[in-house]
């Protein structure tokens, strides 16, 4: 008695992509400006751009207008044979006039990041350059890598939006990203490629599986498919569904942020009345509309444990060259400072140099008919020092511990150390003290105070950067 008869894969033809195309695509919205095809040179994109061309040529042949068709292809320079893949490419582009733009990637293995992040990171940044406004870019991964893909996520302990794989349509630099080939086997592909004759080079790297896909590819899915044969699309159902509670999760925490949002930071008080699972998902979508990575899960639950300490506090999480602090009941988050430069009895003649930069800002001390500084009782060698604590200012009749102006002008703990203060210099070999003259912008001594009419008056003005 002969077993289950086995499904045939998929007819991939110009026909299919057409139809897939114009599913992806919004249909009240004009043509693309043009298909920009991904093409290593391998059976899957070489599939994708066989197919095009064939909608090419038969819209020519109707009279009506093609859409545009090129190709960019690019050489990562980690393999000897990557020559002999863009030398390939090159010639099958002027065989069938496809106009072919190669990029080069160079490749940063620093920082701890795989070989395979760091080519895909490089590859997805020359495309999304490369891509003109209006144009679709179109890659060739098919239903077996979506299924590497969701394996790999799973296996790296992802979260919701990880689980639902590669995207089916996704902004890229000017243009659109579309992987149509999805939900295809690849052996789909293959026949299509030995149907047309068309030729295509093997990566000799792919069966090398020290690479965790090449693994997966070379070890594990022809096991897991042997047991499962329908895995490839049954997971890439589980995908889409993935993809689906991602979107509404992101929607949902783009909701929380603008909720608690405070100006470029997000309201604590707001954030503690949500669930720890909506904290977390609004702390990620904020640190992304900042331009930022978002920290990894350890430092993320440090993030929202900020959310529960006393308000005295001076929490800080830093990760990348970010740091996110709470003041009070604000959380902010910015980069992280470099090293503050010396500052220790830097004479400033305001005089000549009304305008001093500083590393951690601008100071200015400019004429001002309304200031609080008599420019007559100035010397006019002033200098500059960052705090070292214990300094007092004597202002408002009393000596006023610098700490504490600082902490009544709502100035956050971190950025105190960044405040400059002005100081009178040490007279005849230090016979008369140095005299501590203003605090910045924020306060200033009794004795260069403007009390009387008429004289010179103008004001400290400090911009922090």
């Amino acid at each position: 008695m002969s077993g289950p008869r086995k499904a045939q894969p998929l007819r991939f033809d110009s026909r299919w992509l057409a139809q897939r195309l114009g599913t992806l695509l919004d249909p009240a919205r004009q043509s693309p400006a043009g298909w920009c095809v991904a093409w290593s040179g391998g059976a899957d994109s070489t599939a994708l751009l066989g197919a095009l061309l064939e909608l090419r040529a038969a819209a020519r042949q109707q009279g009506s207008r093609a859409i545009p068709l090129r190709a960019l292809h690019v050489d990562h320079h980690l393999q000897p044979a990557a020559a002999g893949f863009r030398q390939q490419c090159q010639r099958l582009a002027r065989q069938w006039r496809v106009p072919l733009t190669v990029l080069d990637a160079r490749i940063d293995l620093g920082g701890g990041v795989s070989v395979e992040e760091a080519a895909r990171e490089a590859r997805y940044r020359l495309l999304g350059d490369a891509l003109r406004p209006g144009e679709c870019l179109l890659t060739g991964q098919h239903a077996e890598d979506q299924l590497e893909t969701v394996l790999l996520q799973g296996l790296r302990g992802a979260g919701v939006a990880g689980l639902a794989g590669m995207p089916e349509r996704a902004v890229l630099g000017a243009g659109l990203l579309l992987r149509p080939l999805l939900g295809l086997p690849g052996e789909s592909l293959r026949a299509y490629l030995r149907e047309h004759a068309l030729p295509w080079v093997e990566d000799p790297t792919n069966s090398d599986t020290r690479f965790d896909r090449n693994y997966l590819r070379q070890a594990v899915l022809p096991l897991l498919l042997q047991r499962w044969p329908a895995a490839a699309r049954t997971v890439g159902r589980s995908a889409r569904h993935a993809a689906e509670a991602a979107g509404q999760g992101r929607r949902e925490a783009q909701r929380d942020v603008e909720s608690a949002a405070d100006g470029a930071a997000l309201d604590a008080r707001v954030l503690r009345r949500l669930s720890v699972a909506r904290q977390r998902s609004a702390l990620r979508r904020w640190i992304e509309g900042q331009g930022h990575a978002v920290p990894d899960e350890r430092r993320l639950a440090e993030v929202t444990a900020l959310l529960d300490l006393r308000a005295d506090a001076r929490p800080c999480v830093q990760w990348d060259g970010i740091r996110l602090r709470r003041h009070q009941d604000r959380l902010l988050l910015d980069a992280c400072p470099a090293e503050l430069p010396v500052l220790s009895l830097q004479p400033w003649d305001w005089h000549t140099q009304p305008r001093r930069a500083l590393g951690a800002g601008v100071l200015r001390l400019q004429p001002d008919p309304w200031g609080d500084v008599d420019l007559d009782c100035l010397p006019r060698l002033l200098e500059l020092r960052w705090r070292a604590g214990g300094e007092h200012l004597a202002t408002g009749g009393c000596r006023r511990d610098v700490k504490s102006l600082l902490r009544e002008a709502g100035i956050p703990e971190w950025r105190r150390a960044q405040v400059p203060l002005v100081w009178a210099p040490e007279r005849e070999a230090g016979a008369v003290a140095a005299e501590l003259l203003a605090v910045a912008d924020i306060d200033i001594a009794d004795t260069v105070r403007w009390r009387e009419k008429g004289g010179r008056r103008g004001r400290f003005i400090w911009q922090q950067v």
